[in-house]
């Protein structure tokens, strides 16, 4: 599965509802892109991790941080979990929770997680070879 790919439709989206004023569904849709990206290094890491099935954005940044350290990021995927639900399961209490500036800052936790994905986890030789090892022939 493509999860870098996927992860394009729900970071766009995010950019696009801010700019039309639905705050909640921006910050939904760049919490969703910061799943994917996670999943798409993750998948590289360990293809059959039970962590892809769920959400655990925190779990599948501990295991991916044992190859690719970045504490710098351990608050943007930690605030990425607890909204990634918030966003998403709402009441009108919270919904001006949700604003301009949250869904800002969410597309930019989205952008530093592409970036570190980008350049802090970029496969080399010896990953790739690991995960699709020479056949025989």
């Amino acid at each position: 599965m493509d999860y870098y790919k996927i992860a394009e439709e729900p970071l766009l989206a995010a950019s696009l509802l801010k700019k039309d004023g639905l705050y909640r569904m921006s910050v939904c849709m760049a919490t969703l892109a910061i799943d994917l990206l996670l999943k798409s290094v993750l998948y590289r890491l360990d293809s059959v991790s039970d962590l892809l099935m769920g959400h655990d954005h925190i779990g599948m940044f501990r295991t991916i941080e044992k190859r690719y350290p970045k504490p710098e990021l351990r608050t943007v995927v930690k605030l990425s979990r607890k909204y990634f639900n918030d966003s998403r399961y709402s009441n009108n209490d919270n919904f001006p929770t949700f604003t301009e500036d949250l869904a800002a800052d969410f597309i930019e936790y989205a952008q530093q997680v592409k970036d570190y994905v980008d350049n802090d986890c970029a496969a080399t030789l010896e990953d790739l070879l690991k995960r699709f090892p020479k056949s025989g022939g």
